[in-house]
């Protein structure tokens, strides 16, 4: 009987336990930069397609160059951008001057509706912030019809179609944003 007791604990616990993270499948990567968000610390940024028109996100915090450990991603954003198939839709990563995150994503090879948007994240507050949003669209077969914004959500600023916005909502964590969700200024 006490066998059986032990089977039971040992299942029930199995059944209750944490599910461990699995690790990312780094063979998936369509781009990765290295950068520092803030005391010279080396961070990394690694885009990995996710088999569902789009890409992971995964933000790594003050690797050390000589470590043996995996690292555990600091932020971890599904869904951060959509991705195509083909060249012109395949989502990037960069880096600015000011050494802020570029994430860059586009259509610009399929159909007549072609856009462009760059999401500016930092690190703030121990937050990942979208500090900015730069968004272009243009109709290929309407040549007259197109449109762009420019946001700096830390200022409460931007630029739509060369004529000054203000923002009236603060600049979005980057765990909660959401291309659903474009402010006003940007949906065209």
């Amino acid at each position: 009987m006490r066998g059986n007791a032990f089977l039971l604990s040992l299942a029930v616990w199995f059944c209750v336990a944490p599910a461990r993270a699995e690790p990312p499948d780094y063979s998936r990567i369509l781009s990765s930069v290295s950068l520092s968000f803030d005391n010279g610390d080396m961070d990394r940024a690694v885009l990995l397609e996710n088999g569902d028109s789009g890409v992971d996100l995964y933000i790594y915090r003050a690797l050390a160059p000589s470590s043996d450990k995996s690292a555990t991603p600091a932020l971890v954003k599904k869904n951060a951008a959509w991705s195509g198939a083909m060249w012109g839709q395949l989502p990037s990563l960069e880096t600015n001057a000011k050494g802020a995150l570029l994430i860059k994503s586009a259509n610009d090879s399929i159909g007549r509706d072609r856009w462009s948007q760059t999401l500016t994240v930092i690190y703030r507050d121990k937050q990942f912030i979208v500090a900015g949003l730069t968004r272009e669209t243009r109709d290929t077969l309407d040549l007259k019809n197109h449109h762009s914004c420019d946001l700096n959500f830390l200022s409460g600023k931007g630029v739509r179609d060369g004529k000054p916005v203000a923002l009236k909502t603060p600049a979005p964590k980057l765990a909660d944003w959401s291309d659903e969700k474009l402010p006003g200024a940007c949906v065209f």
